[in-house]
């Protein structure tokens, strides 16, 4: 039986995770206020708007257990589709109508969750007695100089670690984009240092300029510098070898439970002032959606979703096996408290050798991790 490389996932639930991006949830209802259901490390949520606030409630009436997410937002109340129960911000009922005259019960209430929206993408923190996980950082979202890109939202049948490990992985470029993003005959990635530097986890790949002669031109191939804000934010920044100028990959993913992931991409670049801007935004939008498309059946074939024990690793698979140990000991932490969760998200690892040749020995999992 496989199992699991962490069994209790309740750590996650002190991190901000994004749930829809805001122009989602803004079509999701005529009124543009909500409420919209989403789903959160297993948990039916619903997000409304409420006046100005943006609200995330567990997706149940305190009365009869009907959803609140196929209710209505008025008067700054979420209203229940079924007997008309009217919850305010913080999931208290301040309206019952088939007893108006009647004090409402202490219990009618519904829990209610921090919820916020940045980088037009709506966040929801469903633990928040640690307080010590920030919503993810994205510098260049206002940045003057740079055009910003925020994509639709997309759902995978795997887990948000098994994305995360997808999209900073080294070796399987060669093998599943070659021609696409990476030249197959490149296939021995070189082995990284990897740091952690205050909740993130750093780490950079310069890739053979040589391979420019057998990609296309939409290929950002260039220097790689990845910031990872743990547990599920890559910002990839990429020196582009074609080209000057910043080009940078902001995706994020929500655990929607152990089988699914709902992703998010934010592509940001220099504006060099193209005659036709938003057509240029298209092609990079286009040219990432290929590369997803190439990755996808290989990722939802990966089984269990979770990552497990069992898996066998070798030297080229730092990064995960760094990432893997990292969650291992933010579960742990999280279960000592506060301070213990505060001080293993915030150490500091700093890795100072250049990179080592790479090998074939083989790594016990359970010894590294």
């Amino acid at each position: 039986m496989a199992t699991p490389l962490i069994p209790d996932k309740s750590f996650l639930k002190h991190f901000w995770h994004p749930v829809c991006t805001l122009a989602e949830f803004e079509e999701a209802h005529a009124s543009g206020a909500g409420p919209m259901a989403v789903r959160l490390l297993g948990d039916d949520l619903v997000v409304a708007k409420l006046g100005e606030t943006m609200v995330a409630m567990r997706d149940r009436c305190a009365h009869r257990c009907a959803k609140l997410s196929l209710g209505r937002v008025e008067n700054e109340l979420l209203t229940c589709p079924y007997h008309g129960w009217a919850y305010d911000a913080a999931g208290v009922c301040r309206n019952v109508p088939a007893c108006p005259d009647l004090p409402i019960p202490g219990k009618a209430r519904t829990e209610a969750f921090d919820c916020s929206v940045r980088y037009d993408i709506v966040w929801v923190r469903l633990d928040n007695t640690y307080d010590c996980a920030q919503i993810p950082a994205f510098g260049d979202w206002d940045r003057e100089d740079m055009r910003v890109v925020v994509d639709k939202s997309y759902v995978w049948n795997t887990s948000a670690e098994r994305r995360w490990e997808n999209f900073t992985d080294f070796s399987h470029f060669a093998f599943v984009h070659p021609g696409t993003l990476y030249d197959a005959a490149y296939a021995r990635p070189p082995v990284v240092p990897v740091d952690r530097i205050d909740g993130e986890l750093c780490f950079d790949i310069e890739p053979a300029r040589e391979m420019l002669e057998n990609l296309p031109e939409a290929s950002p191939l260039g220097k790689f510098n990845y910031r990872c804000t743990m547990p599920f934010t890559v910002n990839l920044e990429i020196d582009l070898y074609r080209q000057p100028g910043r080009f940078v990959i902001w995706t994020t993913s929500c655990p929607v439970d152990d089988n699914v992931c709902r992703n998010f991409m934010i592509i940001a670049r220099t504006d060099n002032g193209e005659a036709d801007p938003a057509s240029e935004d298209a092609s990079h939008v286009a040219f990432q959606k290929q590369v997803l498309n190439e990755d996808r059946p290989i990722i939802e074939s990966q089984t269990p979703a979770v990552p497990i024990a069992e898996e066998v690793s070798v030297m080229t698979d730092k990064v995960s096996i760094q990432y893997r140990k990292w969650l291992r000991e933010l579960a742990a932490a999280a279960t000592a408290g506060r301070e213990r969760f505060a001080a293993c998200l915030l150490s500091r690892v700093i890795e100072h050798r250049r990179a080592e040749p790479v090998g074939t020995q083989l790594i016990n999992e359970e010894t590294r991790l």
